[in-house]
């Protein structure tokens, strides 16, 4: 096809004003709220070296083949980043020094060349919180306590599925068939299983699953979740694993009740192992990580009738009617006053310039003539 190229490359998506907007209050939700917690902001860089980036997983590992690889001018071999973790970890190992506990929020794109379906982009934003030097299950308990809070704040009831890796002493193939325990049949299941054991052996593994008994770490933590309050929205799911080998205790997902979105809506764990054994000195770095999910989170949010308000962008748009240095002018000291004015400087007919501001979800304008210029107080008009 003629021009083909000015089409996106599959999985990747071009973000509308309107759908910005609501992309920024998922955001400025999220921020406010990291902030609130005392997350410090971090930023890493998107392209890394590539042994970075496998430096945990097998050759044949899903993520690894997910990862968008290139090479620089100087035939290295490099790869953008799939998440926040593995770059925080080498924020942390390349210094040292850092006081802790160190707890720190990040919000950037990532990249990974897998399926793509509703909610689940290749190229999307990841907003991140860490913290390492915190050994004892408070500190998870904290983040599920901030993810209810956020969560609630978008006006998304949440689910918090967890459990603990410590449940599932397993190889990493059969882990990830126990972790499809919620999505496919106990027959697929049982089938999948005796790839690795005889049937016996994988009927009783599925049986322990199911009725594991809660460890220590476990028991701790619930009492946490319900001395904050959130115990309500969390549920103990002991076959819940999150896929990857990082994670060392406790792990959860988010979903969204009552909605069509069957992907999570953010999820985390703990993982004291692997910045241990990047800086290789013999310490240990307690670590517990949770990524929210913007892209499956704006779903949900497009899904439903009363969606979050698109406005705020501009508070008053001014019409100029051959006054626009006048306009400009009186604009500024709007400004100056706090407010966000945008001066309009297409189509003079009035009609269209509302229909403008109706567009782009501006509810107040004024029309600003030349008795405006010389004085009249201005008159403002709310947009429909």
């Amino acid at each position: 096809m003629k021009n083909d190229f000015l089409s996106n490359a599959k999985g990747m998506f071009d973000a509308s004003p309107q759908a910005k907007m609501t992309q920024n209050f998922v955001l400025d939700t999220l921020r406010r709220n990291f902030e609130g917690f005392g997350y410090m902001p971090l930023e890493t860089a998107m392209v890394n070296y590539l042994p970075l980036l496998t430096y945990k997983y097998d050759a044949d590992a899903e993520i690894v083949r997910e990862i968008y690889k290139i090479r620089d001018q100087g035939d290295r071999d490099l790869g953008l980043r799939f998440d926040l973790t593995v770059p925080f970890c080498k924020y942390i190992a390349t210094n040292p020094n850092m006081k802790m506990p160190f707890k720190r929020y990040e919000i950037g794109k990532v990249w990974r060349n897998g399926p793509v379906k509703n909610g689940r982009a290749r190229e999307f934003y990841q907003c991140d919180i860490d913290a390492v030097g915190i050994s004892t299950p408070c500190i998870e308990a904290e983040m599920m306590a901030m993810a209810v809070k956020c969560y609630l704040e978008l006006g998304v009831t949440p689910v918090i599925r967890y459990g603990n890796r410590k449940l599932l002493p397993y190889s990493d193939a059969v882990i990830a068939i126990i972790d499809r325990m919620a999505k496919v049949s106990r027959e697929e299941l049982v089938a999948d299983l005796c790839k690795h054991m005889e049937k016996p052996a994988a009927e009783k593994l599925l049986n322990d699953v199911k009725n594991a008994t809660k460890i220590p770490e476990v028991v701790e933590l619930e009492t946490y979740l319900t001395e904050l309050g959130i115990n309500k929205y969390c549920e103990f799911t002991p076959n819940l694993a999150r896929g990857l080998n990082v994670y060392t205790g406790t792990v959860w997902e988010v979903f969204a009740k009552d909605s069509n979105m069957t992907s999570s809506l953010g999820g985390g764990g703990r993982y004291d192992k692997i910045i241990g054994n990047f800086i290789d000195n013999g310490k240990e770095y307690p670590a517990v990580g949770m990524s929210f999910g913007l892209e499956p989170i704006m779903a949900v949010l497009n899904e439903r009738s009363d969606k979050p308000a698109r406005t705020g962008l501009v508070d008053l748009m001014i019409i100029p009617l051959g006054t626009e240095s006048a306009a400009q002018k009186y604009a500024d000291g709007l400004r100056k006053q706090g407010k966000r004015v945008l001066v309009y400087l297409g189509n003079k007919n009035l009609a269209k310039a509302f229909e403008y501001a109706a567009s782009y979800g501006i509810t107040q304008a004024m029309v600003f003539g030349p008795d405006e210029a010389t004085g009249k107080e201005p008159v403002i008009k709310i947009v429909n």
